[in-house]
């Protein structure tokens, strides 16, 4: 399956699934809530041909990322959230990113960028290692993987305030439950299937309940990690990725 088949036979699923939830297709939101839909899947340009295809599946998004647009992400706005050459990622994104150099550093000749990025392990978190290290790592490499939320909603405006533009209370629970935990999860797995991934990458454990992950682990390898942002539990580290999520490859 090529890269535009992939995303056409994903946009059909969310054409029944904006139908089934009654979710407005210009502004995203579902009718009589106040919660909006927060936008489509990220596909990398390189993932239906990827060695192994790496398929996260994170939590919420986090905010309201369209509130001054009153709409939500389309397709063609997660494709250019990771320009060449910008390795200036947060901790969730290096997360991702560090996860995917370490699952692809022997199929793809990246042992010795991962080592690089290795050798700051013991003195600074991902996210800053990927900084210090960024002009030996691979630039396109998120090019290679795809994610979607478990949680596709969020409250209308979260994130933001119209006189401070930024509200404090930005992460959190608030917007990780579901509306329609039966169609969401149905439609959680048709996505998941469309993809095919090789491996899926779980990250943080809310919701798990509705993904049905024994009937997904008799069909793909399934890792179940913390959250990258998750520092309590030391998630943001990359001693995290070879300790735990290595450890279940």
């Amino acid at each position: 399956m090529t890269f535009t088949e992939l995303k056409n036979n994903i946009s059909l699923l969310y054409r029944d699934f904006f139908e089934d939830m009654k979710i407005d297709s210009k502004t995203g939101i579902v009718m009589g809530t106040n919660l909006r839909f927060t936008g489509f899947p990220y596909i990398g340009s390189n993932y239906a041909t990827a060695p192994i295809k790496i398929l996260f599946v994170p939590l919420d998004t986090g905010k309201d990322e369209c509130f001054k647009e009153n709409t939500y992400h389309s397709f063609k706005n997660r494709e250019n959230i990771f320009p060449t050459g910008m390795l200036d990622f947060n901790a969730h994104i290096a997360g991702m990113y560090a996860t995917t150099l370490y699952i692809l550093k022997e199929r793809m000749g990246y042992k010795s960028a991962w080592d690089t990025l290795w050798s700051y392990r013991d003195l600074y978190k991902i996210a800053k290692a990927i900084r210090m290290s960024a002009n030996c790592l691979p630039q396109d490499l998120m090019s290679y993987i795809a994610y979607e939320n478990r949680f596709r909603f969020v409250s209308i405006g979260r994130g933001f305030d119209e006189k401070e533009n930024e509200i404090p209370e930005r992460s959190g629970n608030k917007d990780r439950r579901w509306i329609n935990p039966q169609r969401e999860s149905e439609m959680l797995l048709s996505e998941i299937d469309t993809f095919s991934p090789d491996i899926i990458v779980f990250q943080g454990k809310d919701g798990l309940w509705n993904c049905n992950i024994n009937e997904l682990k008799n069909k793909y390898k399934v890792i179940v990690a913390y959250h990258p942002s998750c520092w309590q539990r030391k998630a943001d580290r990359l001693q995290y990725i070879v300790e735990n999520i290595g450890a279940q490859l």
